[in-house]
């Protein structure tokens, strides 16, 4: 009976043992899983700010970039107005002077045949002015007109430049607010795995802290079953030797008779 109860304390031992080191082993799994669950809810968070930083300034900069193209456009607009009424002044100028030259060359027709002037005469002076005036004119309108031309040039090459920024930080904004959204999501779906980890882990340490115990308890058994093994041996056998000894007394006895 002793040698029974002894093997059923070995045998309790070294399966709680095994399912102790069982234990210990998913509990190493489950402090990996846990840790990178953590690692990688933190890391979403930051590229969630991250992206949630990237949009507001791109918004700030499309913002800056349209006041930006305002007050170009009105510095065009104004520049363009200036060059059409610089044109349009000198070419009024342009006309009078004309009317005028024509007038005073039709005067100058219908005076009385008189000797021919000399080569430095005032009527070929004022000609000779005339032309160069108007000539100074004509240039300074084609210069504003060029001026006008460039201008509308690059006004039309800052509108595109612009349209083409707009449509990129567009893109930019709605593709990193897509990415916010799926990241956000496998936050949450991270924190619900590290609440099951938790659990898991919560459970596998009572479970652990179970079997401790229980292993406490069968070394307590085994302890004492061994530690009065021999003396219930003893015991056992003087109380069969006690046995044989009566049998031998009952025996002589009933011989004697």
């Amino acid at each position: 009976m002793s040698m029974r109860n002894g093997r059923s304390a070995k045998k309790g031992i070294d399966e709680t043992e095994d399912s102790i080191k069982e234990g210990m082993y998913k509990k190493k799994d489950l402090d990996e899983k846990h840790k990178e669950i953590v690692s990688n809810i933190e890391t979403l968070e930051q590229q969630i700010e991250d992206l949630k930083t990237d949009v507001a300034e791109m918004e700030v900069s499309l913002k800056k970039a349209g006041e930006d193209r305002k007050e170009e456009n009105q510095v065009f607009q104004t520049s363009i107005s200036d060059q059409r009424a610089t044109v349009q002044i000198l070419e009024k100028a342009m006309a009078r002077l004309k009317e005028f030259y024509d007038l005073v060359q039709i005067k100058s027709h219908r005076q009385i045949p008189a000797p021919p002037p000399k080569p430095s005469s005032a009527g070929y002076s004022k000609s000779a002015g005339a032309g160069g005036v108007m000539t100074l004119i004509q240039m300074i309108i084609e210069d504003a007109k060029r001026t006008e031309q460039e201008l509308s040039g690059t006004e039309q090459k800052a509108q595109e430049a612009y349209g083409s920024f707009v449509q990129d930080a567009k893109t930019s904004i709605e593709a990193d607010r897509k990415s916010i959204e799926q990241k956000t999501a496998e936050v949450a779906e991270a924190k619900s795995a590290k609440s099951e980890t938790e659990a898991a882990q919560l459970a596998n340490d009572e479970e652990l802290a179970t079997l401790s115990d229980l292993l406490k308890a069968h070394h307590l058994e085994c302890d004492y079953l061994l530690k009065y093994f021999d003396v219930r041996q003893q015991a056992r056998q003087e109380e069969m030797d006690s046995i044989k000894d009566a049998k031998a007394i009952i025996s002589g006895a009933d011989f004697g008779k």
